[in-house]
This record gives structure tokens, sequence and C-alpha cells, in this order.
């Protein structure tokens, strides 16, 4: 079977996770300091912090709106269940909305008529590599007096137009998941962008402790001159709730090889999409058609190469197909929705979901794919379509 993903990995990862068990510094090391300013100023935000996972960060994201039982979020349902989760297990309730078919976004047009009195927070999903325009909920934002948390744990280093995903509501999140571009096997990030957050991430961070200001306190006095008095604490202590949210430094440090990296990834991922759509723009089968969310204003991150099919028999017997020739293809998230959890919570009309869910195919890729396996691959596809 040829692997549907599979992380790049290099000396690079091994040395450096070699440093960090040299060194005796598992947590909060130089590694993990290094990558969070490393990513803020690639980025242009305004607070980086690495986490265990993107799940984590979702968690943290809805601690920081302070989400309370009673409360609505707008989503997607078209995602995984990691966007629900954050928001359930502070009882409060998901709102599904429905996706656009040309991007498998949210779509922005049904949002305000979901909107409550109880509604708090939108947390839109960047699907597939794309970074969406959030022009229109922004203003819903605005208006309603809402938060924006943008899940792009699929689009770090995306952009719509000379903004990067994760940095245009209040807080983003990405994902080091080594089914992700790049990897730190169960990693993730927070970006916050809004200031309101920013006394608070860190105590969230370390367990509910003031630990972060109580360091920094600690280091000023430090270097202060003996003669000098100080109002610094001795110790720092419980301020607020919170969780071992903080990536280690075995995970730091297999993130900022993978971003040591980052061109030569990203390259060899474009070459491989490009290559696919290249082969089906040739095609012109009426059946098919792919999601191609790449154009001047959209940076894509090339994560997912999607075919969508208009019939659902037909897709169901390409996907047979493929595996059984040993080529891993699959449609992607069961909707919320309709799933056992998922049925309890409210939802717009699901028209796209529930049409386009079944009938799309995600093809492998990732960087050390072989040219004989992507040949092999279209030439499968090719024979199939007769």
């Amino acid at each position: 079977m040829i692997y549907f993903s599979k992380p790049y990995i290099s000396n690079l990862e091994f040395r450096n996770v070699q440093n960090v068990l040299k060194s005796g510094v598992l947590t909060d090391g130089f590694y993990q300091n290094l990558t969070e300013k490393i990513i803020k100023k690639k980025i242009k935000s305004k607070y980086i912090a690495l986490t265990q996972s993107c799940s984590d960060a979702l968690e943290l994201a809805c601690l920081l709106i302070d989400l309370k039982p009673g409360d609505e979020v707008i989503m997607p349902s078209y995602t995984f269940t990691s966007t629900a989760n954050c928001v359930a297990l502070r009882g409060a309730k998901p709102v599904f909305i429905d996706i656009k078919a040309d991007d498998m976004c949210i779509d922005s047009d049904q949002i305000e008529k979901m909107i409550t009195k109880k509604t708090k927070a939108i947390i839109v999903v960047h699907y597939g590599g794309k970074c969406m325009d959030l022009k229109k909920i922004i203003k819903l934002k605005n208006k309603h007096k809402l938060y924006v948390i943008e899940d792009a744990a699929h689009s770090f280093l995306s952009k719509y137009k000379n903004k990067f995903a994760g940095t245009i509501g209040d807080i983003g999140v990405f994902s080091f998941h080594e089914t992700k571009n790049l990897v730190g096997s169960q990693g993730g990030a927070i970006s916050i962008n809004n200031k309101r957050f920013l006394n608070r991430v860190d105590n969230l961070l370390d367990k509910g402790t003031d630990r972060a200001s109580f360091l920094k306190d600690y280091k000023k006095q430090f270097i202060q001159e003996k003669t000098k008095k100080t109002k610094s604490k001795k110790y720092y202590s419980w301020v607020d709730i919170g969780s071992e949210y903080r990536a280690t430094e075995i995970v730091s440090a297999l993130i900022y090889s993978q971003l040591k990296k980052e061109k030569i990834i990203s390259a060899k991922r474009k070459k491989i999409w490009s290559t696919y759509k290249n082969f089906f723009s040739k095609l012109r089968d009426k059946q098919l058609s792919i999601l191609d969310n790449e154009n001047k204003n959209h940076k894509n991150s090339y994560h997912l190469f999607i075919i969508k099919i208009k019939s659902l028999k037909f897709a169901q017997e390409l996907r047979k197909y493929l595996q059984k020739n040993k080529i891993p293809a699959t449609f992607h998230y069961v909707p919320l929705h309709s799933s056992y959890y998922g049925k309890k919570f409210k939802c717009s009309k699901m028209s796209v979901t529930n049409d386009i869910w079944e009938k799309i195919i995600r093809l492998p890729i990732y960087p050390e794919m072989s040219e004989k396996n992507i040949n092999y691959i279209l030439k499968k596809i090719k024979k199939f379509l007769g």
C-alpha cells in the first residue's frame, strides 16, 4: 500500500532531538522558546505558544473567551471532532453550519440567521490548505460582538492576500500532527491576535499559575545590583484555571527542525499537487472536478488534494478500485451533525455537506512521494475512467 501521508524526517530531527536529551531540559527550554519566536515573526502574530496538540490549542481558546454552559458557538459541521469537542467540554453548544461547494469552508451567508443571544463565537475551519476570506465573518463578529477562532490545522502558512491563516480573527490554532505538512508528533500552536487575552494566556498554559510572570521578574531581579531593592515575588502560585498545554522540548525540537525545511517541504508538496491538477485539467471528465484553492488571492499550503465527484455510486466504485490497487484513496469527515453525539445540537440546512461528504476522494500527498508512485496512481485512475 502506498502511504497516504508520511512525515519528512531527516538527520536534522535526530540531531535536535538528541540535543534535547543530552541537555536534560525536556520542558520549557531552548527549542520551545526559539520556535515560538520564529513562528511569531513568520506569521506576524501578537503571541505564539506551542501546545501539545491542536486540540489543546482549541480547548485553550475556549478558556480564553470564557466559554460557559449554555453559550453557543457557530462552526461548520464538516470538520474534525476537536473543533466541536473544545466547545462541548466547556458545557457550551456547537451550532452547525453548511459549507460552500466551491471551497468546502463554512458558508458565511448562512451564519447570521443562526446567531442568537446565546452565541459567543464563530469557529471557522480553513479547509484543505486554504485561508478563506473572512471579511463577511469579521463584519458579523463586530456587529454582534462575537469572537472569531480560526481552526487552521490544515493551513499553517496559508495566506489570504497579505494575511496569514490564524492571524485574522481573535485567536488562531495550528496542527503539527504527524499527518500535517510540518510535523511535531502531536504538536500544535495557538496564535493570539486580540490583546485582551495576552495577560491571561500564560497563566492558562502554566496550569493556572503565574509562573511565567514570576520567572520574568526573577530574571530581572537576578541581573539587578544587590544594593537595589525589588518587589518581585519569591514564589509563583495558583491564580487561575489551566492545564498542561505547553509542548515538550522534544516536540518543539521536531517543529523547529521542520520549520528549517519548510520551503523544501512546501515545494515538494506543491509539485505533487500541481502534477495531480494538470492531470485532471486535461481529462475534462464531467463526472470529476477538483478542489482548487489556488489563485492570486490565496497562498495554498497544499495540504490536501481532493477530487469531487458528481455521482455517489461513481465515487464509491472509484474509491474501491483504487484501494484494491493499493492506493489509499479515502473520503474525509463524517459530518458532525449526522454523528451520534452531534445530533443533539442545532444545525442549519446541510444541503451541500450532506451531498458532498461521501463523494470526495483524497489522494496521497507527501514530500518523499516518488514519481513512480504518482504515475502509478494517475495511470490507475485513467484506466478506471476508460
